[in-house]
């Protein structure tokens, strides 16, 4: 086929748009995939402040999203992550398929493209989770905004604390396993406990508990030894479906720490650990002291005695978790998830998860079981 020229004339009365100019739109797709790439770079690198992120950002944009996306997401039985997971999968898929059977292009062409466009894929989804929830990753660490003094981190006052510890956990056990209620009660006296905590930790709103749901995934969940998940795609709570009762309020207070805005895994075990020891529902405090017994030194937990009860609970605990467990999966995880936490600026990685006993420990609480504030804060 010619391209017609000027002196070109259409057989037509009627107008033909081939012979009509074409419009070219500046943003075609392969300067939006490079924009999209470069964004994610820039945002994850670019260099913002902490009172920026504080007062705008936690308090303000994260602030007003949470409020409003996770009562929506509370009224949809399923995990909408669950969806999107699928969706973006299955799209690529599609789009792969079709773009390396084209035959208008080389094949370097095709794999170019194809590599650009899932990277671009990549980057909105980077964005996506920048924008809606990981700048939280940037917040003041809690140990930086309450009264903690390492100087108290001394052998004494360690063995002094687990042998607290395991005291409350032999006298609270059979109260936690007299206690008959519903999931909808316990969840409701735990968002209770919570509010307090995250207003003390600089929380300025009251943050929309996220009712905990079930994923699709949940067989990953049990084989990686993963307890729970805040999907900020979604804005919902997932737990592991496999945990038993007395295990469950405490992992829920750590991801509701995630929805209140604080990423960093030792700030969420803190808030999990004040919310659950501060509550009078027998339930949700044994549930605290249990997770934070785990947590404690290994000498101490030798030496220290446990009820029969509480020695059955872990038991019980434990043959849940190697009934699916894969090592194989959990390794790989929990490789991941480390890397994923340094380069999200949480420098210890994975090891944050206990780091919050020290806090615990060098860290006064007041009549209310709340952390005191630092001076400067």
């Amino acid at each position: 086929m010619m391209n017609p020229t000027a002196t070109d004339k259409p057989t037509s009365t009627s107008p033909s748009t081939s012979s009509l100019p074409r419009a070219h739109f500046p943003w075609s797709p392969l300067i939006i995939d490079i924009v999209l790439i470069a964004t994610a770079v820039l945002l994850q690198y670019a260099p913002i402040s902490t009172t920026w992120i504080e007062n705008q950002y936690a308090n303000g944009i994260y602030a007003t999203l949470s409020r409003t996306l996770v009562p929506l997401s509370n009224r949809v039985p399923f995990a909408i992550g669950d969806l999107i997971v699928v969706a973006i999968v299955v799209g690529l898929v599609i789009f792969w398929a079709i773009c390396w059977n084209s035959n208008n292009e080389s094949r370097h062409s095709r794999l170019a493209k194809i590599l650009l466009r899932t990277g671009a894929v990549l980057a909105f989804v980077a964005i996506w989770f920048d924008v809606s929830w990981a700048l939280n990753y940037r917040r003041l660490p809690i140990i930086n905004r309450i009264a903690f003094n390492s100087a108290q981190l001394t052998p004494t006052n360690v063995s002094a604390f687990s042998a607290h510890i395991v005291t409350e956990l032999n006298r609270t056990a059979p109260q936690a396993h007299a206690v008959r209620e519903t999931e909808t009660q316990m969840e409701a006296d735990l968002a209770a406990a919570e509010a307090p905590v995250l207003r003390r930790l600089g929380n300025r709103y009251d943050s929309i508990p996220s009712y905990p749901k079930r994923t699709i995934f949940n067989w990953w969940f049990s084989m990686a030894g993963v307890g729970g998940q805040w999907d900020p795609f979604a804005y919902e709570t997932l737990l592991n479906a496999d945990f038993l009762p007395f295990e469950r309020p405490f992992a829920l207070a750590h991801e509701r720490g995630h929805v209140a805005g604080f990423g960093d895994e030792t700030d969420a075990n803190l808030i999990g650990a004040l919310t659950t020891l501060r509550s009078k529902n027998p339930l949700i405090r044994y549930s605290g002291l249990f997770w934070v017994y785990g947590f404690l030194p290994e000498s101490d937990r030798r030496r220290l005695a446990i009820s029969p009860l509480v020695a059955a609970d872990l038991t019980a605990a434990r043959d849940r978790f190697l009934r699916t467990y894969n090592p194989h999966i959990y390794d790989a995880q929990w490789y991941i998830y480390d890397k994923y936490l340094r380069a999200n600026r949480v420098s210890a990685g994975i090891v944050s998860y206990s780091l919050f006993v020290e806090v615990l420990v060098g860290t006064p609480l007041d009549h209310e079981g709340l952390p005191v504030v630092h001076p400067a804060i």
